[in-house]
């Protein structure tokens, strides 16, 4: 309710919410979609898991950019180089401002890895019975 659409009417609102794929697997289960649209769903769940790894690779990167223009700023006031040490500390606080924003984006894009990964297992094991009850092996998967 605190993010709803106010000039969203109910119909809208039912059509968006029923287009969100991932909330329905996670409200009905897998066992409710259909083999194909079980394997788009594969496919797109290891695309934002790729996404996601990248991400947070990019975030540790920066993450370490921050600290190590601290400590370079650091080194900076020992040495007795005021410029550089402001201009040290001005990019340590961009790239934590860098780190921190990305953190949030991730929380609010992806919710969290695991989330993710338990609903590729869920997947991945709803196409193993099926195969299984089918007599095919499931070692393709």
């Amino acid at each position: 309710m605190l993010f709803r659409r106010y000039n969203e009417s109910s119909l809208d609102r039912l059509e968006r919410e029923a287009n969100n794929d991932f909330g329905l697997l996670r409200d009905l289960g897998p066992e409710h979609f259909d083999s194909n649209h079980l394997l788009d769903l594969r496919e797109e769940i290891r695309q934002r898991l790729d996404r996601f790894d990248r991400t947070v690779k990019m975030l540790t990167v920066a993450g370490a950019a921050a600290a190590g223009w601290f400590m370079g700023g650091i080194g900076c006031v020992f040495a007795g180089w005021k410029i550089m040490a402001v201009i040290c500390y001005t990019f340590s606080g961009l790239f934590t401002l860098v780190f921190l924003g990305g953190g949030w984006w991730l929380k609010w894009k992806y919710e969290s890895r695991g989330e993710l990964m338990y609903t590729l297992l869920q997947v991945e094991e709803e196409l193993r019975n099926r195969a299984a009850l089918k007599g095919r092996g499931a070692t393709s998967l």
